[in-house]
């Protein structure tokens, strides 16, 4: 059976998040590193080591505190609960936010790194059936 490729003490060490539930934690890394086995093509039997296991780890990890950790802006104390785009303004100041909540993506470069260390990079080629 495909396990986590990040256990809760590594999130919580990660991220210092320690607001969210064990359970809840462990939940959503086993979901994500699914997710993670089925964008990059993995087996639920392989086993990761060295570069790609630090990189799914981060992956995993990234995307979950992305998903628990509710954004929040200093000196708002009202709830940012799936805000998309806010807008404050003060002594003539205008500053403009936008979050996106509860939702979990993998960082592009971390993943596309890790598709190169599992074999499954994007490649670019040629095949010409007529020689040259």
């Amino acid at each position: 059976m495909a396990t986590s490729y990040a256990t809760y003490a590594e999130y919580i060490l990660a991220t210092g998040d320690a607001a969210s539930s064990q359970e809840q934690v462990k939940l959503v890394l086993e979901d994500l590193s699914a997710e993670l086995r089925a964008e990059c093509g993995i087996s639920d039997s392989r086993t990761l080591a060295g570069d790609a296991a630090i990189l799914a780890r981060k992956c995993v990890v990234d995307a979950a505190r992305k998903m628990l950790v509710r954004p929040a802006i200093d000196g708002f104390a009202g709830d940012m609960t799936n805000a998309r785009q806010a807008s404050f303004t003060a002594n003539g100041i205008t500053e403009s936010v936008t979050l996106s909540t509860a939702s979990a993506w993998f960082d592009s470069r971390s993943l596309a790194r890790l598709k190169r260390l599992v074999g499954r990079g994007q490649r670019v080629g040629m095949v010409y059936p007529y020689g040259w």
